[in-house]
């Protein structure tokens, strides 16, 4: 029976939250420039809280004081769980060469600023810097239900509501990182490689 036939979905919740990205070329077939993803988690097994994977330089394995190849968490049992489970299992992010020397940085404000219908903004910081992460020239919302054979990790379903952006940025410490979105097809959707995700669930695929 499919599932849409069905009151109750069977799998097991694995998160439900927020998960935007930015990720940015100066090219259209050059490298990444940078990479970030930021999950504002409402519910898991690990309890909630926020997490941000940020590559500032995906392309070598370094990270600070030399660059900004870190991952941040407000609950430290919940970004190890969202690294092990979810980023781990995206070949852009996981596999990125800077992703081998990321670092650990406790966060210690977060907050969301702006409207998702023009212009919305999370900002992060921590004892040492802060990034400010915009998404501008915002799209009309898709809602989306991807089938476990088109998400990352290929075991779960996945519902979210898709808000593309058309004029992203990165800034650390008020720097603004290089590159522009690009190109980008989900699940035969075309957008762009920069994006909110509002209203996120992963649910494990009974027959995954």
């Amino acid at each position: 029976m499919p599932l849409s036939d069905q009151p109750k979905n069977p799998g097991a919740i694995h998160w439900v939250g927020e998960n935007p990205g930015i990720m940015l070329k100066e090219t259209e077939d050059g490298p990444w420039t940078a990479l970030m993803l930021f999950f504002n988690i409402a519910w898991s097994p690990h309890g909630q809280g926020r997490t941000m994977l940020l590559l500032q330089n995906p392309n070598e394995a370094k990270s600070l004081p030399e660059t900004h190849n870190v991952i941040m968490g407000d609950n430290e049992a919940l970004t190890r769980f969202l690294q092990a489970e979810f980023i781990e299992k995206l070949a852009t992010f996981g596999g990125a060469e800077g992703y081998k020397a990321l670092q650990y940085v406790p966060i210690t404000e977060a907050y969301a600023t702006g409207d998702p219908h023009s212009r919305y903004t999370e900002v992060v910081k921590s004892k040492d810097f802060d990034v400010e992460l915009v998404w501008d020239g915002l799209g009309t919302p898709t809602a989306l239900e991807i089938p476990p054979e088109l998400t990352g990790t290929k075991k779960h379903t996945m519902f979210s509501l898709l808000v593309e952006s058309r004029d992203p940025a990165i800034l650390i410490d008020g720097r603004k990182l290089p590159g522009k979105p690009g190109k980008r097809v989900q699940a035969g959707i075309e957008t762009t490689t920069a994006f909110l995700y509002f209203c996120e669930t992963w649910i494990w695929a009974p027959d995954s």
